[in-house]
């Protein structure tokens, strides 16, 4: 066993890996939206075929691009916030001890 003691988090790493897993999560989520905003847009009764593809279009680019990159965003502010905290009560305390085993 080797203990390693973490006394600071780097608060753009932290930021950055809770960014891009939000965005995952966000691009998943946006599957849902993606299926009811088709589906909104093919039963709306006065639109032509033209606003219907159009419509569908973009429904699909907000849900795929859109809705993760705002997912992004406010996980990289949460992971930004997060770190800071934690810093603080880092700084004040001893830190966080890890106990880890090395497997070759």
């Amino acid at each position: 066993m080797k203990k390693i003691i973490i006394r600071r988090l780097g608060v753009g790493s932290v930021a950055r890996f809770t960014g891009v897993a939000q965005a995952i999560l966000g691009f998943a989520a946006s599957f849902v939206a993606l299926f009811g905003g088709i589906s909104a847009v093919l039963t709306q009764q006065g639109w032509n075929i033209f606003e219907r593809i159009f419509g569908t279009i973009g429904v699909a680019l907000f849900s795929l691009v859109v809705i993760p990159l705002i997912a992004f965003l406010f996980g990289w502010l949460y992971g930004a916030v997060l770190s800071l905290i934690a810093n603080l009560f880092l700084h004040t305390s001893t830190g966080i001890e890890l106990d880890v085993d090395s497997e070759k």
